[in-house]
């Protein structure tokens, strides 16, 4: 269903491109009533009268109506002859041979020829023209077809801003910008902001043509797409065949256009379980596709998709694989193989999202036939092999988007293939005695679903610095990332609307700078390139040769889609991997644990822990002294150190034998990340300490003071001897933090307040001590442009280990942030603690380091928490348990 809505997207408007003229400007009025062969008549007539300078123009008015009645290789070639006059018609030119590859699938080629079409719109200073917003409009059909949804709202909002500003609302262009958004927020499954989208832009259609015009259609068929997912299937059959019957007027021979609508009464008629009808529409979808595009064309593949959906269904599995089969051959350049054994390379496809879900799909087909029918095991094997093919792709994707934003809307998608990976490979080894072989590949596709993201960035700025890119170059980037970050926070404090206008333009100006030097500096530094995008695999081998021999390692993977969980133990002799079912509500479990320690209630500590400890804590040997935890999902904002060891006697905490009591411990985003850092060569510099601590706020941050911070910031400072920088009050100050004397500490310490935005991470922030120039707030988009080179940073602000967790990719918030921006280890805490107790724990957590630097931090944090719970005034977990060590 995902792909008929993303074929909309080639239903656009297209503006004139010199509309002076009488002439012209009745050839638009014919576009926009769909009658191309006038249209096409008349161009000819003005094109053997034209002079060079208009001739360019009326040839890419005559392409661009080519590819609007779908003769793609005419258009092609009448955009070949073009001999551009100026740099203005080359831009155009350039427009439309993307609008082409646009309709062909090649969306690389599209984006190539887009991108340089804007380029050229912006060197000669018509970037607010119509020809422009055309193409930005474009752009952001490419983006949103191949699953960049945020990075196609950007330019789909420059694109109705700009077209806003030239025709006004009631307007033809605007109405085609605001289908476009319309489309965005479907893949973004914002179907009520698609809806009033979808609505406007019928608003004005019918208000310009009537009821029972092309525009209409288009109307028609998104708002009964939105109807389709809503599970509302009359009110979708209704508007689809209204769409029907006006594209069939229209094209009496077929069109892509028809295509659509029949492929969405497939799928509709097949959720009804109508086969007859299901079929039928498939089959007629299919067969005017390929009358239009060949054998060749992602939407083929995606009608494919679909119709293999319901044929598995319907336990048809040899017809099932038959079709995803067709699909692949269909999205790929050369990949002719209807044998479902063989999968092309992923390389070759021209829609690589699509291909990531056909493999997806034929793998949990060959799933199902092994149970359902065949039990052979070449099926498993042959599923697990496309879900590797799919791993290729997703890492192509990531790598050649440029949103933030989008790479974590891909680890979604990722997620899923990385959990059927899990199970398909589990289960293969269970097949097979308790294949080892198979049980590395379980962990590989586990290990793929942790912060891929915050990986890609850390290697991005690793390739920096050892690429040899000069120091103003990094500069420049550091300038061009703050622009960012400040445009972004302003956006998510909801601006007024023409305040908010103006700053989407200045955010789409800052990342298109942004993105351009990304490209240059890849072109210009080839070391960069390489290192930037090395691709190199965790492997169990690799982490029981770092890990020492008194330390485990658990990875956890929870599997949504059947609520199990599997704990991967690595130590320096043993590999196992346990699949356990997660108990109904386990949720609840968790959330009653935390509640539990934060409450100080002892009854729902033991009821909650009953669960949570028997499903999350793996059996410890004598000889293991040191945990490493690789949470997954909401794990990561637990403290597992607090989980009981043995069952409780007595009624109160200070009875519990804590996790903490037997083993240190220490967490990290995922087991590459702590591979790469446990490869750091050891600082032999005598340890320095930044501490940090505003004390006071002022009226407008609404924060009580914190007096207990300034003492705390004071005793930690005695305990370094005179290798410490202490900052409070007013010092204490977003222009120092942003300095770059932070740089030269091997310890920084926050003692201050900081504030978790689950809804928008990057608002996330501490607070500061504010001024004429700064205010106070440092927000988590600010922190990752710090460039840090502690070997440990500490928030001891409240709830700073928390954040929004994203599916493959963890928890995002001022952790990541610390992480991302140069800090090796991390201290952050999970829940508001009072200063008096936070500031004896970490006392006493300092005093360890200082009175043995060579000892670990997770040895030092455990000896400090075992002190508060053995001297009983803060003997409760609500005082220590929310610290945690992420790294070391």
């Amino acid at each position: 269903m995902k792909r008929y809505f993303a074929a909309l997207l080639f239903l656009l408007f297209s503006p004139p491109l010199v509309a002076q003229e009488t002439q012209l400007a009745k050839i638009d009025a014919l576009i926009n009533e769909a009658n191309y062969s006038q249209a096409l008549q008349l161009i000819e007539s003005e094109i053997n009268q034209a002079d060079n300078s208009k001739l360019p123009f009326l040839q890419n008015k005559k392409a661009e109506t080519q590819i609007l009645q779908g003769d793609l290789i005419n258009a092609e070639a009448t955009l070949g002859q073009i001999k551009n006059s100026n740099a203005f018609a080359e831009a155009v030119t350039f427009s439309n041979f993307g609008f082409l590859h646009l309709n062909k699938g090649r969306y690389d080629l599209a984006l190539e020829s887009l991108q340089t079409s804007w380029n050229k719109f912006q060197s000669i200073e018509k970037q607010n023209t119509k020809d422009a917003a055309k193409c930005l409009a474009n752009l952001a059909l490419v983006y949103n077809t191949t699953g960049k949804s945020n990075q196609a709202l950007e330019y789909g909002t420059i694109a109705l801003q700009t077209r806003q500003k030239l025709f006004g609302e009631p307007s033809e262009e605007v109405a085609a910008s605001y289908n476009d958004l319309g489309l965005i927020y479907t893949l973004k499954k914002d179907l009520d902001q698609a809806l009033e989208q979808y609505e406007k832009a019928l608003a004005i259609y019918e208000k310009l043509h009537g009821t029972n015009h092309p525009k209409i259609a288009i109307a028609a068929i998104n708002i009964g797409i939105n109807y389709q997912q809503l599970k509302l299937y009359g009110d979708a059959i209704n508007n689809f065949e209204k769409a029907k019957k006006i594209w069939e007027k229209i094209y009496p021979n077929g069109h892509p256009n028809l295509a659509i609508v029949l492929g969405n009464l497939a799928v509709t008629y097949s959720y009804l379980n109508d086969e007859k009808s299901a079929t039928a529409f498939f089959n007629q979808s299919l067969d005017m596709y390929k009358k239009s595009y060949g054998e060749k064309h992602p939407d083929i593949a995606s009608t494919y998709n679909q119709l293999g959906r319901y044929q598995l269904s319907k336990k048809k599995y040899d017809e099932t694989l038959q079709s995803y089969q067709s699909a692949l051959k269909a999205n790929s350049f050369s990949f002719a193989e209807l044998d479902y054994h063989k999968n092309p390379i992923g390389t070759e496809a021209y829609n690589k999202q699509v291909m990531v879900y056909t493999l997806q799909l034929k793998a949990r087909a060959l799933e199902e036939r092994h149970f359902s029918k065949t039990l052979k095991l070449e099926d498993l094997k042959i599923a697990l092999n496309s879900l590797y093919t799919c791993d290729s792709l997703i890492d192509d994707i990531r790598q050649h988007s440029t949103d933030e934003s989008d790479k974590l809307s891909l680890g979604a998608l990722a997620n899923e293939v990385y959990e059927d990976g899990v199970r398909i490979a589990y289960t293969i080894s269970d097949l097979t005695l308790g294949s080892k072989e198979y049980l590395e590949h379980a962990f590989y596709f586990a290990e793929k679903s942790k912060s891929a993201v915050l990986q890609e960035s850390i290697a991005d700025t690793q390739a920096k610095s050892f690429a040899g890119i000069p120091d103003e170059l990094l500069e420049k980037e550091k300038n061009l990332k703050s622009a960012i970050a400040l445009f972004a926070q302003k956006l998510a404090q909801k601006p007024v609307e023409e305040e908010e206008k103006k700053l989407r333009q200045q955010l789409f100006t800052a990342n298109n700078n942004y993105n351009q030097f990304v490209k240059n500096l890849e072109t210009n530094f080839p070391n960069y390139y390489n290192l930037k995008y090395s691709k190199s695999k965790t492997t169990v081998a690799d982490l029981q040769k770092a890990l020492k021999p008194s330390t485990a390692l658990v990875s956890y993977f929870i599997a949504e889609s059947n609520k199990r969980l599997y704990q991967f133990i690595i130590t320096t002799k043993r590999f196992k991997v346990i699949n356990l079912s997660l108990p109904v509500d386990f949720d609840r479990y968790l959330k009653g644990f935390t509640n539990s320690l934060f409450y100080s209630n002892l009854p729902i500590y033991k009821k909650s822990t009953d669960v949570v400890a028997k499903v999350l804590l793996p059996k410890i040997t004598n000889d293991i002294s040191e945990i490493v935890i690789i949470p997954s999902g909401s794990l990561a904002t637990i403290p597992f150190e607090a989980l009981p060891t043995k069952k409780i006697a007595g009624e109160e905490f200070k009875n519990v034998s804590y996790l903490i009591n037997r083993v240190g411990v220490s967490y990290d985003f995922s087991a590459s990340l702590f591979l790469q850092k446990s490869k750091l060569p050891a600082s032999n510099a005598a340890p320095s300490i930044f501490l940090c601590a505003p004390v006071t706020f002022d009226a407008h941050q609404n924060l009580n003071a914190l007096p207990g911070t300034e003492k705390e910031v004071m005793d930690i400072a005695n305990l370094f001897a005179g290798k410490s920088k202490e900052v409070k009050f007013a010092d204490a100050n977003e222009s120092l933090i942003k300095s770059k004397e932070l740089g030269s500490y091997n310890y920084l310490h926050f003692a201050t307040h900081g504030v978790v935005d689950e809804e928008n991470p990057a608002s996330s922030r501490i607070f500061l001590s504010s001024n004429t120039t700064d205010d106070g707030n440092l927000y988590a988009g600010e922190i990752y442009n710090l460039n840090l080179n502690a070997n440990l940073a500490v928030l001891s602000a409240c709830q700073t280990g928390l954040g929004k967790v994203s599916k493959g990719e963890g928890v995002i918030g001022l952790s990541r942030a610390l992480i991302y921006a140069g800090a090796k280890n991390i201290i952050v805490s999970f829940w508001t603690v009072a200063d008096e107790s936070t500031a004896e724990l970490m006392t006493n957590f300092y005093r360890e380091l200082a009175s043995n630097p060579n000892q670990d931090f997770k040895k030092a944090l455990q000896k400090a928490k075992l002190k508060m719970i053995a001297e009983g005034k803060f003997t409760n977990p609500y005082y220590w348990a929310p610290f945690v060590l992420i790294g070391d």
